[in-house]
């Protein structure tokens, strides 16, 4: 979250004129700075809302960091407000007093190598795509998700207390606070510490409560929205001699995790990624005196009813990329068939002729179901870091990244359109 404008009185007067305060899907939320409600705009972000409205009555499933799977269970409830924006910087003034409040997240905790032990707050398990043109504006007391990064929408969202145009067009907006606004400015100003501006004393958020008013509210289908659905994988895990045996399919359109334990407590991860290829049998062999006498195995998987869309590889690929400078830049980028190969680059700098480079060995590709991150080198001495956005049934989407000369420290940002072929 970024930087603070002040959009005027229009907007808040739409604010107040809003459809919706009789009929409607709303949200109570109680917390422990007092009660506010929030109307959901299932109409104009129904994926979003669908996500929030089964979270927070246990109709839809997520999966925490552990890899446990649970259906039935309301997600939000005894959860806090881990982060408290109180201050946005813009080339205007400094805001520094109430902009946001954020929470929907589950604690996941990190250890360095130093021993120094993190709180991070993720995701129910799973991202969706944005809707971050669906007209609605981050205006004064907007619930809008959380994210982090294109194209990463989950459990996480924010209510503002202020105006803050600037992050249009980065966060889709779901909704509008209708009473307790009160209570949500109070929340916006407590104390906070660390860098993830965590209140010092927490704020809880005790329970949310759905209500449907009217005909069209009682109809909207959380389950028909696109909501990516957690569920326990099924696995055949026996014994074949002095060796154990685990084997599952892989299925597409879906994200794995493989947990294992050897207490039921504590669990190491593997997270397999997402996959959309044809669906395999999956099989490996362990011995049983590795594992010793007790040893827990689980799958858990995220199903995507809405195709994967980025490519599971940059190899043999062309990524072309419109930068928004004066003048306008195409970069071209094609990568060899083996990551050991150099690949090539062509960049064509407003009315300038094109120039060719290699595109060096050592790129890094990572991808989520609706987006990826690419890093790369080129023979013009530069580093690149790619945040991509790929909307379903889109070939042109958007990306923003940033460059630097190799022997320095010093990024530059940009943004653009691409494709990839």
């Amino acid at each position: 979250m970024k930087r603070w404008v002040c959009l005027g009185l229009a907007l808040l007067g739409v604010l107040r004129e809003a459809p919706g305060q009789t009929n409607g899907i709303f949200a109570d939320f109680s917390t422990s700075k007092g009660a506010f409600t929030v109307w959901l705009d299932y109409e104009r972000a129904p994926r979003a809302v669908a996500s929030f409205v089964g979270l927070a009555t246990g109709e839809g499933s997520w999966a925490d960091p552990q890899g446990r799977v649970w259906n039935g269970r309301k997600f939000y409830d005894g959860s806090i407000f881990h982060r408290v924006l109180n201050s946005v910087t813009t080339s205007a003034p400094v805001q520094t007093n109430g902009i946001a409040i954020q929470g929907g997240g589950i604690p996941s905790l990190s250890t360095d190598t130093n021993g120094v032990v993190t709180t991070n707050f993720v995701n129910a398990g799973y991202v969706m795509p944005e809707s971050v043109t669906n007209g609605l504006a981050h205006s004064n007391g907007v619930i809008s998700m959380a994210n982090s990064g294109p194209n990463t929408d989950g459990s996480q969202f924010f209510i503002t207390a202020t105006n803050v145009p600037v992050w249009n067009g980065s966060y889709t907006v779901f909704g509008h606070v209708t009473t307790g606004m009160n209570v949500v400015t109070s929340i916006a100003v407590v104390a906070v510490q660390g860098t993830g501006s965590r209140p010092v004393d927490d704020v809880v958020l005790s329970n949310i409560v759905i209500r449907r008013m009217g005909a069209a509210a009682e109809a909207f289908d959380v389950a028909a929205q696109g909501v990516p659905v957690a569920e326990s994988g099924p696995m055949r895990n026996y014994a074949s001699g002095t060796n154990q045996m685990l084997e599952f399919e892989i299925e597409p359109q879906t994200g794995m995790t493989l947990c294992e334990s050897t207490d039921l407590q504590i669990w190491e991860v593997n997270d397999w990624g997402v996959y959309d290829g044809s669906p395999y049998i999956w099989t490996t062999s362990v011995p049983r005196a590795v594992l010793g006498d007790l040893y827990f195995f689980h799958l858990s998987r995220i199903r995507y009813p809405t195709p994967i869309t980025p490519p599971a590889s940059v190899r043999t690929r062309t990524f072309t990329f419109w930068w928004n400078t004066i003048p306008p830049l195409k970069y071209e980028a094609t990568f060899a068939t083996n990551w050991w190969v150099q690949g090539s680059c062509r960049v064509t700098d407003g009315t300038n002729a094109p120039l060719t480079r290699a595109v060096f060995v050592g790129d890094s590709w990572s991808r989520n179901p609706y987006s990826a991150q690419l890093f790369f080198q080129d023979g013009f001495g530069r580093e690149y870091d790619y945040s991509l956005w790929f909307n379903p049934g889109q070939a042109t989407n958007r990306f923003t990244g940033r460059w630097k000369m190799i022997t320095t420290n010093i990024w530059n940002s940009f943004s653009g359109t691409f494709t990839v072929n």
